[in-house]
């Protein structure tokens, strides 16, 4: 009853989490995971039951955008978050499979990707299709990460510490990352010469010297 009833838990909690706006549910799955190297809690169902309830979560906020869609437009274009969201959209423009999975992966990023998706009325039939992806490599990650700072620990009290530990240091590591990508892609085209674009563009011919 026990294992049953830690299960039901975290499924409930993943899955209300997920549905919820800026909930971290990462240190939710490695907290778990971590309690189960100590306990009868499965780590094989804690993966399963964390991706289809993220992914069940995940819909539910995409449809709470679409319904809300007027209304929350009205409050975007007041508050800062809007800008988020606009930058979402326009990510979402060239590549919709890389946005939804890279939001999944960085800390905070998945609300506004979502809400943007549910702005521009995106089919909740492929949405889950890429969400599904995207969903499994997030709850394999924070679930391995629970499991190994679980079993690095004695009690299952310091194991669940050193898994959110470990969970919430990744998160910064990705975001930090992320920010080098970007800034390395911003040096790399404020580098790019002048001639090459000139060369797209088209330049004039020098007409030839008259005899």
């Amino acid at each position: 009853m026990n294992q049953l009833y830690g299960h039901l838990l975290l499924a409930a909690s993943v899955l209300i989490g997920s549905a919820i706006p800026f909930v971290p549910t990462g240190e939710m799955v490695s907290g778990a995971a971590a309690v189960a190297a100590h306990s009868k809690l499965n780590v094989f169902l804690i993966f399963l039951i964390t991706w289809i309830c993220s992914v069940l979560g995940d819909t539910v906020m995409l449809i709470e955008a679409r319904l809300g869609r007027r209304r929350l437009q009205r409050w975007l274009n007041r508050a800062t978050f809007g800008a988020r969201v606009t930058a979402a959209q326009q990510a979402l423009t060239g590549n919709a499979v890389n946005a939804v999975i890279t939001g999944r992966l960085i800390p905070g990023g998945r609300t506004p990707v979502i809400v943007a998706l549910g702005l521009s009325r995106f089919s909740i039939r492929r949405f889950m299709l890429i969400d599904t992806v995207a969903c499994a490599l997030w709850a394999g990650i924070y679930s391995t990460i629970g499991s190994i700072g679980g079993r690095i620990a004695n009690h299952p009290i310091w194991g669940m510490v050193i898994a959110i530990a470990f969970a919430v240091s990744m998160g910064v590591l990705v975001q930090e990352l992320r920010k080098l990508w970007q800034w390395y892609r911003g040096r790399s085209v404020a580098q790019d010469p002048t001639p090459a674009v000139a060369h797209a563009i088209g330049t004039p011919e020098e007409a030839p010297a008259k005899p």
